[in-house]
């Protein structure tokens, strides 16, 4: 292990990384989202938690890894200065006023919120690209289709909806403001970064060029179809063509992955995280696969690509970030059992929600079972990952 600096780490350390507060934060968001089922079963939350648990895990558990990177990541790799303490200070009381709302059940606030948190981050994003001495990831346009899934969401989803609404007015809300701000972000990123977990260098990082450099256009070309064929899948799954879309999205998401992160030519590659991807990236597709397959148990199912998948995708993300900017880059290529067990221990959670809804006798039981099992794996990572974020890196 590397030896530890003996410096805490200051305001500046969270301005220009503040993954170091969006991370936890985001942890207490998931925890709080799974718990509002077992709380709702033991009538100590009123009100029916199926829309605030889905926002709680989509915009606060994932959005603050997605928020937290890209503030970290996004003005480094634009060679620009990094976000001001204000600016941070901002996005994070936005985020954390949505996790609050959505929270008591006021998702119309909470959605709100959401909006003027993107808008702000933006904002801040936008005032680097004119400093800018570098392109971002060619890939980083699904992140920005991604953005535009969040605005397009909340205001289909507006509550003036009337109650005979079709069911598309219903769908597609849903599908782009989980589906489409999850997905996009986890191609857009996972092209640029998660190579690294398999020893592969990435195809999506140049050098360091105020203009596109060559090859650069024909990738975001390439990542921008990508990002509208799977906008597209999410029309055609609202307009009541639910296997068609998933089997679009499938394809295309699976198609993307193995382009970006070919992980199958990696050699020797034994540690936990590139394990956990493997696994990862099985679940995502799976669940699209099943539900193209079986669409009647959809909400189900796609727990294998949501609390699966992606979570488990996010962590490892999230593991190579803190690690890497805590001077503790030597564990990553370590087995680090923790996070093995805490990655089995979500994914038991993620199979006992799932059956729930297959058995509705033992469903109560079994949705409190795996609220319980995934939050002890998010727990048992947590504990050993998140104590890094207070140390600064070593190496700067």
């Amino acid at each position: 292990m590397a030896e530890q600096p003996s410096r805490r780490i200051s305001f500046d350390d969270l301005s220009a990384e503040p993954f170091r507060i969006f991370f936890p934060a985001a942890v207490i968001a998931g925890l709080v989202g799974v718990a509002l089922w077992p709380l709702h079963f033991a009538g100590i939350v009123p009100f029916y938690p199926g829309t605030s648990h889905a926002r709680l895990l989509g915009h606060g558990f994932f959005g603050g890894f997605i928020f937290g990177f890209l503030g970290t990541a996004l003005p480094r790799l634009l060679s620009a200065k990094h976000l001001t303490l204000t600016e941070v200070a901002l996005v994070f009381s936005l985020y954390l006023a949505m996790i609050g709302a959505h929270a008591l059940g006021k998702t119309a606030t909470g959605d709100c919120l959401l909006l003027g948190l993107v808008a702000a981050f933006a904002i801040s994003v936008f005032r680097r690209a004119a400093q800018r001495k570098d392109v971002p990831p060619p890939g980083f346009v699904l992140v920005a289709l991604a953005f535009g899934c969040v605005v397009a969401g909340v205001i289909f989803s507006s509550p003036e909806l009337p109650e005979d609404a079709s069911a598309f007015r219903i769908a597609l809300p849903r599908l782009l403001l989980y589906q489409g701000f999850i997905l996009l972000p986890m191609l857009g990123v996972g092209g640029f970064l998660l190579p690294r977990f398999f020893g592969l260098e990435s195809s999506h990082e140049f050098p360091e060029s105020v203009v596109p450099p060559p090859g650069w256009a024909g990738k975001a070309l390439t990542a921008t179809l990508v990002g509208l064929v799977i906008i597209g899948s999410f029309l055609v799954e609202a307009a009541g063509w639910h296997r068609l879309g998933h089997w679009i999205r499938l394809l295309v998401s699976a198609g993307y992955l193995l382009h970006v992160i070919p992980f199958y030519r990696a050699e020797g590659q034994r540690n936990s995280l590139a394990t956990a991807l493997k696994t990862a990236f099985v679940l995502v597709l799976s669940g699209f696969l099943f539900v193209a397959v079986f669409p009647a148990y959809r909400v189900a199912l796609l727990h294998l690509t949501l609390v699966g998948g992606f979570a488990i995708i996010t962590l490892s993300a999230a593991t190579r970030v803190v690690f890497g900017n805590s001077g503790n880059r030597a564990l990553l290529a370590h087995r680090n059992r923790w996070v093995t067990v805490a990655m089995i221990l979500m994914l038991l959670g993620m199979a006992t929600r799932i059956s729930g809804d297959f058995w509705p006798k033992i469903m109560v039981s079994h949705y409190n079972y795996g609220a319980l099992f995934w939050a002890v794996g998010v727990l048992i990572w947590a504990g050993y990952v998140l104590p890094k974020v207070l140390v600064p890196d070593s190496d700067e």
